[in-house]
């Protein structure tokens, strides 16, 4: 009787991981490029919280540091679905390669404090904005997000950015590059900001974002139109899955803190101390419409361009 039992249980044992083998072989692969930052969160959390599985979706990631760099590889086919920035995608659509917009990643708040490059300075250096012409100001990459923000922050505020000395500078570098002096400003996103903020030496001056492009996209999920055309059932399955993941994101926070600690290898002592990014649940058009004006501003961009028409419709 003990045998049988003992075989019994060992069948079921098998036709069970048979079933979830079966399960697992149904889920179409996605090939899907991250960034490795708390921006990302919306489609890791889908992925831990068994979003995608539920959609019948298993995704494959490749991490890159840039959605720019991400962009080569969509177009040559070798990944089919990139996670961008705002800028990046915008200027791709610019260069003629045909992509579809299937949902948002992180976006801007409103109202500080947020995720987005804060201006920086050491305590009690600056009396105002306009103090900084002439002197040094560090920026991930001239032409990037944070510099187009910084620029028009800059002109909002009566400054000439044109005497403002850009420094390009990676993000790890500038807060002891700020504390030693050998620049007057940085602007620093989650987590560098909070890393500077506590070491007590360090003040917020400015939010460029929100003060000239509030509540806009930062990162958002693109498809080449090909792609979308012939899986068209897959990519509105893939927009709905992260976006469950970016609601669970905006209303659990603890659980949240803990995947971005581990995703983004943040350092424990920082895991409860910074800004989580606030995600979207669909693509703000007419953010991105303020982005791309101040793209052809500044000249990152030559003419606008109608992104509505780009845009997956999610019945």
């Amino acid at each position: 009787m003990h045998l049988v039992r003992r075989i019994l249980v060992s069948l079921f044992g098998l036709l069970i991981a048979a079933t979830s083998a079966m399960a697992q072989d149904n889920l179409q692969t996605i090939r899907l490029s991250l960034l490795p930052f708390s921006e990302s969160l919306g489609a890791v959390i889908a992925d831990k919280q068994g979003f995608f599985k539920e959609a019948g979706i298993q995704i494959e990631v490749r991490l890159f540091d840039s959605g720019a760099l991400a962009l080569p590889v969509l177009q040559s086919g070798r990944i089919d679905i990139a996670f961008s920035n705002t800028i990046a995608t915008i200027q791709i659509i610019e260069r003629g390669l045909d992509v579809v917009i299937l949902g948002p990643g992180a976006a801007a708040r409103n109202e500080p404090p947020d995720t987005t490059a804060a201006i920086m300075v050491r305590k009690g250096s600056l009396t105002s904005l306009k103090d900084l012409e002439g002197k040094r100001v560090a920026v991930n990459v001239i032409n990037s997000a944070t510099w187009l923000f910084v620029v028009a922050a800059f002109e909002k505020e009566g400054v000439d950015w044109t005497k403002v000395r850009f420094v390009e500078l990676p993000n790890p570098q500038q807060n002891a590059a700020l504390l030693n002096g050998q620049v007057d400003a940085v602007t620093q996103p989650e987590p560098f900001r909070t890393v500077l903020m506590d070491t007590g030496m360090a003040e917020i001056a400015y939010w460029p974002q929100l003060k000239t492009a509030p509540g806009s996209d930062i990162t958002q999920y693109i498809a080449l139109s090909s792609w979308v055309a012939k899986n068209h059932d897959i990519a509105i399955k893939f927009a709905r899955a992260v976006a469950r993941g970016a609601t669970f994101a905006n209303n659990n926070e603890a659980v949240t803190r803990d995947i971005n600690q581990q995703f983004t290898n943040l350092n424990p002592a920082y895991k409860d101390k910074v800004q989580l990014p606030y995600f979207g649940s669909k693509v703000n058009v007419a953010g991105m419409q303020d982005t791309m004006n101040l793209m052809v501003k500044y000249k990152l961009l030559k003419n606008p361009i109608d992104i509505s028409g780009r845009i997956l419709q999610i019945p």
